[in-house]
């Protein structure tokens, strides 16, 4: 039988854990160290003619991605990591310790997979608030479709394989112009209870 003391802790660990109980993690990065600017590259949409401009700031532990859109001639922008190795397909889930300003953002993982010659990469959109907040959002794997240069491409594809994850990003591509602003103190790999999966944030 479970003690007053065992429940009361159970109560605790479910109140404050809300509707996102995770039972494992992985950092992925916390930016902090001298060597984190130089693991993080920007691309914007100037590729392919485009505008907008953007990159990534990183001061205190905390990375800071902002810049400017603009939809005549593209409307991206985007910073992730450089190639690294990291075998997460013992996770369920990203899971992210942001501050935002209301825009949509996309989570961006690439594996090394090709179509044509061309990268793929596999991206899952998030929504942030404008409270001025930290908030964490979950955006679970499945979540994540294959696209090149904006295209959809799971006709063609596989779908994530999460035991290949060779890069980790931020992109902001969501038709709209002006500044935006994406604060990130953390990045985890998590694993998510069972009864939780239909709750994590769009």
């Amino acid at each position: 039988m479970p003690t007053n003391l065992t429940l009361i802790l159970a109560f605790l660990a479910h109140a404050l854990g809300g509707e996102h109980q995770v039972t494992g993690e992985r950092m992925i990065t916390d930016f902090e160290g001298p060597k984190v600017p130089i693991e993080w590259i920007i691309m914007n949409d100037n590729v392919m003619g485009g505008r907008s401009i953007g990159g990534p700031v990183f001061a205190g532990g905390v990375l800071t991605f902002s810049g400017s859109t603009n939809t005549n001639g593209g409307g991206f922008s985007s910073t992730r990591t450089i190639a690294n190795d990291w075998d997460l397909s013992d996770f369920d889930a990203i899971r992210l310790r942001v501050r935002g300003d209301g825009r949509t953002y996309l989570a961006e993982i690439r594996t090394g997979v090709t179509l044509r010659g061309r990268a793929v990469a596999y991206r899952a959109s998030f929504k942030t608030s404008d409270s001025g907040a930290w908030e964490e959002i979950d955006v679970p794997f499945e979540r994540f479709t294959p696209s090149v240069w904006g295209q959809d491409v799971s006709r063609w594809v596989e779908p994530l394989d999460t035991s290949s994850v060779r890069t980790f990003g931020f992109m902001i591509y969501d038709g709209l112009d002006g500044a935006f602003k994406l604060e990130a103190d953390w990045v985890k790999a998590v694993v998510i209870e069972e009864e939780s999966r239909g709750t994590v944030d769009a």
